[in-house]
């Protein structure tokens, strides 16, 4: 059972996948968003870096994208020839038919781009705070039963899709709708459709992309092609594949644009759209959200007093097992051990896809004395992993328990608020205390010292703070000596003020400054 709940808190849209009423998936968009994921884009190259084998490439985002030699992709000496006629100001569909040899295999990327060259590319990975997007130049089109490949001959069929008799059925269907430079490949979805049907969409992704091809006439880069694909848009294209069987949108609002999403692309097994929460485990979206934001966190507890504790490096992903209060009842018996890692390894699974966690993962697993239980283990996690759309592979597992998992990450992750985090050491754990921050701190006492020779003044700080400087100064009560120069300070504990803060009050209890 997939349910799909959708809400809108002001210009956050955030959407939840469950599966058997258990969150697997969240996502959340801001109203600042300017691209979506899959657009194409009419770009310039700015740099080529032969050490990268990749160029940079502005496609009008705040942060120029990264193309990779690889992303390339063989079609794209054709895709050149047509940009080159673009550049003369005509264009004709058989302009785009001909022979050009796919790029070699092992090559530099400098041998095929210059700085200055115009370049279709699609985002494939959203940019972060760090990043640009990752583009490719295989562009395609995505319909809801196939995906139109343009400037390619290739042919396929999705790999969802395991039956070889139904693979092979469908493949022919395909070479006999073929129309060159159009490649196709069937979605997973499109099996339960006619031939007739999705070749009627194929004819019609066709006439949306030379539509849009001939709207390039007169453009230069930075070009966004494809307006129409919205973040809702894209992230119902996202979602509904495969369908959920229901879909609840919290607003009346987003229940419109949900039904007449579906009525322009309509699927085929087309869900229940319902206004509400109704039948969810959940009675209002602040309880979803809440439940949401504490699955995000550092620690995930089991069903039976484990827990997985989740670290990020920026290097890799660490994900530890640990017993809990199980180690509280003595010493665990392997079949307990055994049990407990089960249940990891299908909260392994979800929280990839929950947190969409990518690049290098490493799960280190309770140690287990058995082969065959770690065999175990590695099965049931691979098999907990075959629901997640992502690209991923996973090594078996070492003598040491742990198990390397790669997984390719598309959108940018979800971050906990910042009022969620200590305001002080920001989440990080650890506090530069006392050192910098103090020094900083204590010069900006002096300041307003020299502002205010003759008058006494008063400094609320937090009691620990207190502590450490009635250690370091001559003190009496609450005032301390020399903290201003060959002076009294009075200094008053308060639970209220942050480690590193202060509060400086003239004679009359009036707030003169904040410090630190």
């Amino acid at each position: 059972m997939r349910e799909l709940i959708l809400t809108q808190e002001r210009d956050k849209l955030r959407a939840y996948l469950l599966e058997h009423h258990q969150l697997v998936e969240f996502y959340e968009l801001g109203g600042s968003v300017s691209y979506s994921l899959g657009d194409v884009f009419l770009g310039r190259v700015t740099q080529v870096v032969r050490g990268l084998n990749a160029a940079f490439v502005d496609i009008g985002l705040a942060r120029e994208g990264f193309l990779h030699y690889s992303d390339l992709g063989p079609s794209f000496p054709l895709q050149q020839a047509f940009l080159r006629s673009l550049r003369r100001g005509h264009w004709n569909p058989s302009d785009q038919v001909g022979h050009f040899p796919p790029p070699a295999r092992e090559a530099n990327i400098a041998d095929y781009v210059q700085v200055g060259d115009w370049i279709l590319v699609q985002v494939v990975k959203e940019m972060s705070e760090t990043k640009g997007p990752r583009l490719s130049a295989q562009v395609g089109l995505t319909g809801q039963a196939l995906v139109l490949l343009p400037f390619s001959a290739e042919i396929g069929v999705s790999h969802r899709i395991s039956d070889p008799a139904l693979r092979a059925q469908w493949k022919e269907h395909l070479r006999q709708m073929y129309c060159s430079p159009y490649g196709i490949v069937l979605r997973t979805q499109g099996q339960y459709l006619s031939p007739a049907e999705v070749a009627a969409e194929y004819e019609r992704l066709i006439q949306r992309w030379e539509a849009q091809l001939q709207a390039l006439l007169g453009k230069h880069p930075p070009y966004r092609l494809f307006g129409d694909n919205t973040p809702f848009s894209a992230l119902l294209h996202e979602l509904l594949s495969p369908p959920p069987q229901v879909i609840h949108a919290v607003e009346a609002e987003l229940h419109q644009k949900v039904c007449s999403y579906l009525e322009a692309y309509p699927l085929p097994v087309s869900p229940q759209v319902r206004l509400g929460l109704r039948k969810t485990p959940f009675t209002h979206a602040a309880e979803l959200d809440r439940v949401a934001r504490q699955l995000l966190g550092r620690t995930v507890t089991l069903p039976n007093g484990g827990y997985l504790v989740i670290e990020h490096t920026e290097a890799l992903h660490v994900i530890d097992v640990n017993s809990g209060s199980l180690a509280a009842q003595g010493k665990l018996p392997e079949e307990t051990i055994l049990q407990t890692n089960l249940l990891a390894a299908h909260e392994v699974a979800r929280q990839l896809r929950l947190r969409d966690m990518g690049g290098i993962i490493v799960v280190d697993f309770i140690d287990m004395r058995q082969p065959e239980h770690r065999q175990l283990v590695y099965e049931r996690l691979r098999e907990a992993m075959k629901a997640d759309r992502a690209k991923h592979a996973v090594l078996p597992m070492s003598e040491f328990g742990l198990v390397q998992i790669t997984r390719q990450r598309r959108r940018l992750p979800v971050e906990l608020p910042e009022e969620h985090r200590c305001p002080t050491c920001k989440g990080s754990g650890r506090l530069a205390y006392p050192g910098k921050p103090l020094e900083e701190m204590q010069a900006q006492i002096r300041h307003w010292g020299a502002q205010y020779p003759k008058t006494p003044l008063t400094l609320r700080v937090h009691p620990s703070l207190l502590a450490y400087w009635r250690s370091l100064y001559p003190a009496a009560g609450y005032w301390i000596w020399n903290l201003l120069p060959h002076r009294w300070l009075r200094v008053e504990p308060s639970q209220e003020v942050l480690p590193l803060r202060g509060l400086l009050l003239d004679p009359a209890g009036r707030p003169l400054a904040e410090v630190g």
